[in-house]
């Protein structure tokens, strides 16, 4: 396998797990982010689940072309329901869900919080509600990286629990930590943020006759951040 296949997102949130023992890959898909933390290292074994039979049964076959299928269990699953043993897990990585079903797939797994699991994230859409989540839930987010691939950028968030909930607004909830990013993806990324703070305001602009100052002052921050990149 040549990890680049794998994709710029998927490289992306491999390159935050560091020293994983059991590494949980939810929404596992074709299988292929799971194959590359075992093949660089990066994982001792693989959790995967998905709630679809047949992505999950192609992550078994690519475990099994690759003879090592011993580093892995597979749950047929919603999230991180049902698995038989959670002590070991050191990472819970989720790539290309929404930011609601993130949310509710941590919110679902106390063992996130008593175990001290880190946390990689990489949203499809509405990071914003990922970042509200972790705000409002005792999770620090350590970092974040923007990264674009098919004319389309994303954010890859890592967080850990703390209890310790987090004061924030709307500029915190649509840009967090992305706002120490430079460069190419960075700029992709908060043309989309700007474009989806315009939309909203807009809208409420229309439903009620004015645009709520929190907002106004996102749109102009946001807008500062693409003037310095």
């Amino acid at each position: 396998m040549k990890y680049e296949n794998i994709g710029s997102r998927l490289l992306m949130a491999a390159s935050l797990v560091c020293g994983g023992k059991t590494v949980c890959d939810v929404g596992c898909d074709h299988g292929k982010l799971s194959l590359y933390l075992v093949k660089s290292g990066k994982a001792e074994k693989i959790i995967a689940t998905d709630i679809n039979k047949m992505p999950l049964q192609k992550a078994i076959d690519l475990f099994a072309e690759h003879n090592i299928s011993d580093k892995a269990q597979f749950y047929l699953t919603d999230g991180l329901q049902g698995l038989s043993n959670t002590d070991d897990i050191t990472h819970v990585v989720i790539c290309g869900l929404g930011g609601d079903t993130i949310a509710q797939i941590i919110r679902n797994a106390p063992f996130i919080k008593e175990n001290g699991v880190q946390l990689v994230l990489l949203p499809a859409q509405s990071g914003d509600k990922v970042r509200q989540f972790l705000y409002e839930n005792g999770y620090s987010i350590t970092s974040e990286h923007t990264v674009g691939e098919n004319k389309k950028f994303y954010t890859a968030i890592s967080a850990k629990y703390t209890g310790e909930t987090v004061q924030h607004n709307t500029y915190d909830c649509y840009i967090g930590k992305t706002e120490n990013c430079t460069g190419a993806d960075a700029k992709g990324y908060f043309d989309m943020v700007l474009t989806r703070l315009e939309k909203k305001a807009k809208g409420l602009q229309i439903d009620t006759g004015s645009c709520p100052e929190d907002i106004c002052e996102a749109i102009e921050k946001v807008k500062k951040l693409i003037q310095n990149n």
